[in-house]
């Protein structure tokens, strides 16, 4: 992709059939300082720490009229405790146009995920929203088109000319029980890339690696890489979308990342 690649649809990432989740607990909140705001049966003390009135104060009543400080910024919320808080999904972004997010996963108002998408804050950290779904099932909600799941692991989201990144899309089989196969040594990587200033749309075709050669880091581990040098000489934003195709023809799921370069 001669690039750089935000992730949409394929980012919530099953390893060993779990979900991973990194959470941190605000220092102050450790402290003792800050009252738990998470649980059914915390006080109305730790109901201000997100809201700017508790339960009560308000003659609508905070069910109907949450009152969120932040204007209603439900990821600037949660980042104000959780700032050392390892996205396993992007948030902040809109479904893909081909699939939908049941209500049980509701999306904010301009239907972009949020952290209260998956999670649900009242009950406790770490807390799958509503039924409590495990491991892959929270994820098969919305990522029900492929046995074949994607993820972006990492890749720099800013790049000066002239700068290396790496690609690393982390795959797996989870629908098959009892099989861990491999996609073999290489995938092929559809994409198409929008410039979100010009609307312009580019379509193209990589080869990601995950036989321990062109940067990847450990031969048949289910990471493919890509390793890519940045050659725009101006600044630029794109939008990539992309899946992984395996040598047999299946397809995977749809993922997404937007990157700027400097």
């Amino acid at each position: 992709m001669r690039v750089s690649i935000w992730v949409k649809r394929a980012s919530m990432l099953v390893a060993g059939g779990a979900l991973l989740l990194v959470v941190s607990v605000p220092g102050a909140m450790a402290k003792g300082k800050v009252e738990n705001p998470h649980g059914k049966k915390t006080g109305p003390k730790a109901c201000l720490v997100c809201h700017s009135a508790a339960p009560g104060d308000v003659k609508t009543g905070v069910r109907r009229d949450p009152k969120l400080k932040f204007g209603g910024d439900v990821v600037a919320l949660c980042s104000s405790c959780h700032s050392a808080y390892s996205h396993m999904h992007p948030v902040k972004i809109a479904v893909a146009p081909d699939m939908k997010s049941p209500e049980e996963l509701p999306l904010d108002k301009e239907g972009k995920i949020t952290c209260i998408t998956c999670h649900d804050v009242m009950e406790g950290h770490g807390i799958n929203r509503k039924k409590r779904f495990i491991g892959k099932a929270l994820c098969l909600n919305c990522h029900f088109d492929s046995d074949i799941l994607a993820q972006i692991v990492w890749y720099p989201t800013h790049l000066k000319k002239g700068e290396q990144g790496r690609l690393e899309m982390k795959v797996a089989e989870f629908r098959i029980k009892g099989k861990k196969g491999s996609l073999g040594e290489s995938v092929l990587l559809y994409y198409t890339y929008r410039n979100v200033d010009t609307k312009a749309i580019t379509f193209g075709t990589n080869i990601l690696y995950d036989d321990g050669s062109h940067g990847d880091r450990t031969p048949r581990d289910g990471v493919y890489t890509l390793m890519e040098e940045a050659t725009i000489d101006r600044k630029e934003r794109r939008v990539y979308t992309g899946w992984i195709v395996d040598g047999t023809g299946r397809r995977s799921n749809t993922v997404t990342l937007a990157v700027e370069y400097e």
